[in-house]
């Protein structure tokens, strides 16, 4: 018999990585804080492939890494980075988590991607919910069941998940216009190291959006910004304003509006 079992962050590791968030917690591994630790998250760390498309630092998802990177360092990272660091901080904090394998659902492409996408699982009462802190575009601010609870955001907007082909999950969202599936994933627990690979190779492959799209982003309480090439795109209220901006202004952008610190 083998034991599913692997180490999170210390305990004065998760300290700082709630204070990195703006979060507090009282020790209560409950479905409550999961939420408020999603949100705070998602407001706090942002999106960013900046060590892949700009070559600024490396990618490691060794945990010493993903800590130095996202919290001393106060930077962001893509899925493997972001739910990595993130599920390891959970670990750390008493839940009940595991990493699981996703893909990018394209519903216009209607077959199934490459697993280039990483998620959580948190199990609470036999009950188990998908978390995601790690993705570039929409994604919920709260744990969403597997059962296919529909979870409303406001706004018209709401995630639940389906099942599809061959015991694949799917994760999907609606608003004004559109339905969509988000995220196509495993419901099976895996441990850490186990996305080592899928990440690696995504990155030696040299062809994915990461290598060629300079994008960050970032969930705010009344919309999002983000950056998608040489395009700023500040979205409150459902109100956008974009422009381009040139590389001299990219250093401030980042600063002011991510909180990074650019060094080139």
């Amino acid at each position: 018999m083998y034991e599913f079992t692997f180490d999170g962050f210390s305990a004065e590791q998760c300290a700082q990585y709630l204070d990195r968030i703006h979060a507090t917690f009282d020790g209560n591994a409950t479905m409550e804080n999961l939420n408020d630790l999603i949100f705070r998250h998602q407001t706090n760390v942002p999106f960013e492939d900046l060590a892949v498309c700009d070559h600024w630092g490396t990618v490691s998802l060794e945990p010493e890494a993903l800590f130095d990177k996202i919290v001393t360092s106060h930077r962001g990272g893509f899925c493997f980075e972001l739910n990595g660091a993130f599920l390891l901080l959970l670990k750390g904090l008493g839940f009940d988590v595991a990493g699981v394998m996703c893909r990018i659902g394209i519903p216009a492409f209607g077959v199934l991607r490459r697993l280039d996408h990483r998620g959580i699982l948190a199990t609470f009462d036999g009950k188990e919910y998908y978390v995601d802190v790690g993705m570039g575009g929409p994604k919920p601010a709260k744990a969403i069941p597997l059962s296919g609870e529909k979870i409303s955001f406001g706004n018209g907007v709401s995630y639940w998940i389906e099942d599809t082909d061959r015991g694949w999950k799917m994760l999907k969202n609606d608003g004004p216009g559109k339905d969509g599936s988000c995220i196509i994933f495993a419901p099976i627990a895996m441990l850490p190291f186990d996305f080592y690979g899928n990440c690696y190779e995504m990155l030696d492959r040299g062809n994915t959006v990461f290598h060629t799209t300079r994008m960050v982003n970032l969930t705010t309480e009344d919309g999002y910004i983000q950056i998608s090439g040489q395009m700023l795109n500040i979205n409150r209220n459902g109100e956008e304003t974009k422009r381009e901006y040139d590389d001299a202004e990219l250093p401030e952008l980042l600063r002011t509006y991510f909180g990074i610190e650019y060094q080139k």
